[in-house]
């Protein structure tokens, strides 16, 4: 029996609702150095208030949608929201980093209900020869939700400081959720017992804490290095743990199994790791070493999520009609091109370049993201869903904490616990040194993409 077309405005209202997120990630990045000249926060510190977030949402991804799978996606979609915009608001009224990152660390939990919840009730609702057009127009909306937070957050720092940036982010993310509450009915049911395995989820928490703690303090010596083998010790009893228990967070055998997903989600994960690392980088050079304001720096920043919001769309229409590989590996190819352009910016670069790198990395993304994302979720059947939609949210995140806690690993050897303008010929060292690095992970990604396009 064919599945029945969803209600018309059901899809853009999710799409809506996803806007809200990556609107606050992306405008908290050039919110950072006047936040952290407001709250006396050095170079680490700013580092961050962007990992913890990241790296909570990367623990809590798979739970819920292990949650949502059992009990209700719309139940957890819907709380995921309210409490992304209840901890924003707040996070605009405290006086404390230290305050900040633990609200920081909560709101990455509200973001893993959100992005693990939407996408798979779009599964649901969207019958599988149309899910590549429904995503990009997901993924589109992500976009336009990161095009938009660097210039909203830009204004809002010049007027009235990067508070404003906060407490408008969590009521956007209010008001954006209103259409999919009206459309979408919650039918909560008692999940079954250990249907999120809760000792993994303690174990997954602990290992990116570590890593993250360890990156943020390699300069202390070691101590830092310690807190990172802890981290990759704890990551690997996860996996061993998973591979035993009755209901893992993640069934690695059958994962192993299906080819097609496991290899979209290890591309997008290495794929990723140029994504908000870049953008951090940039947030910070154009402010710090170029001198911009922050509005200014903004509107540059916006180019290359404009361009994936414009392009990632026809992306996903067009990976309805041809082999979604091919196109994938086409777009890691054109964002490696942009990872190493911008290992060679400098002290004399100019912001046209700055905003050619996020063009050219912007469009490299588009064309891998929707293909990519048809392709994992086409990979399972409907009642899996859930768990893939939060796998392969959990891939994009992980890519975007691993290539956090590179770069915040460079900033804590090179700039410690300076203020991120303190010595700008650092700064640039370290970003050149970075995005080096980066590179080579997209170069990874490349190839792997690549691989699997010829073979299928």
């Amino acid at each position: 029996m064919p599945q029945p077309p969803p209600h018309p405005l059901l899809v853009p209202a999710l799409a809506a609702s996803q806007f809200a997120p990556p609107f606050m990630i992306s405008g908290v990045a050039v919110a950072l150095p006047a936040l952290g000249a407001d709250l006396a926060a050095g170079a680490t510190a700013l580092t961050l208030v962007e990992t913890l977030f990241l790296a909570t949402a990367v623990a809590f991804m798979l739970p819920a949608g292990r949650l949502g799978d059992a009990a209700d996606k719309v139940m957890v979609f819907k709380a995921g929201m309210v409490a992304f915009a209840a901890t924003s608001i707040l996070a605009g009224l405290v006086d404390s980093i230290a305050l900040l990152l633990a609200l920081r660390v909560l709101q990455g939990a509200a973001s893993a209900a959100v992005s693990a919840s939407g996408p798979a009730i779009v599964a649901d609702a969207v019958p599988p020869e149309h899910r590549g057009g429904a995503y990009g127009v997901l993924i589109g909306a992500i976009y336009a939700g990161l095009t938009l937070g660097p210039v909203c957050a830009g204004f809002l720092v010049e007027c009235w400081g990067w508070r404003a940036v906060f407490i408008a982010g969590g009521a956007v993310v209010l008001l954006l959720l209103m259409p999919a509450h009206f459309l979408l009915r919650a039918s909560w049911r008692r999940p079954a017992p250990r249907a999120v395995h809760l000792p993994g989820t303690a174990l997954l928490n602990a290992a990116m804490l570590a890593l993250v703690g360890g990156a943020a303090t390699l300069r202390e010596g070691a101590a830092g290095w310690a807190a990172a083998a802890l981290g990759v010790a704890l990551l690997a009893v996860f996996v061993a743990t998973q591979r035993r228990a009755e209901a893992p967070l993640v069934n690695f055998g059958l994962l192993m199994k299906n080819r097609v997903l496991a290899f979209a989600l290890l591309v997008q994960s290495l794929l990723y790791c140029n994504a908000f690392g870049a953008v951090f980088l940039l947030a910070i050079y154009m402010q710090a070493v170029l001198g911009r304001g922050a509005d200014v720096a903004g509107e540059v920043l916006a180019v290359g999520t404009l361009l994936m919001a414009a392009i990632a769309p026809f992306a996903g229409r067009l990976a309805d009609r041809v082999r979604p590989g091919r196109l994938a590996t086409f777009g890691v190819a054109v964002a490696l091109g942009a990872g190493v352009w911008a290992a060679f910016l400098g002290a004399g670069s100019s912001l046209v370049e700055v905003a050619l790198v996020l063009a050219i990395q912007g469009a490299g993304f588009a064309f891998f993201s929707s293909p990519n994302m048809a392709m994992a979720m086409n990979s399972v059947p409907r009642e899996r869903s859930g768990l893939a939609a939060a796998l392969s949210a959990t891939a994009r995140s992980f890519g975007m904490v691993l290539g956090m806690l590179i770069v915040g690993a460079f900033v804590s050897v090179n700039l410690g616990h300076d203020p991120v303008g303190a010595d700008p010929a650092r700064f640039i060292a370290t970003m050149q040194a970075a995005f080096w690095v980066l590179a080579g992970v997209t170069a990874l990604a490349l190839t792997l993409s690549a691989w699997r396009a010829l073979r299928d």
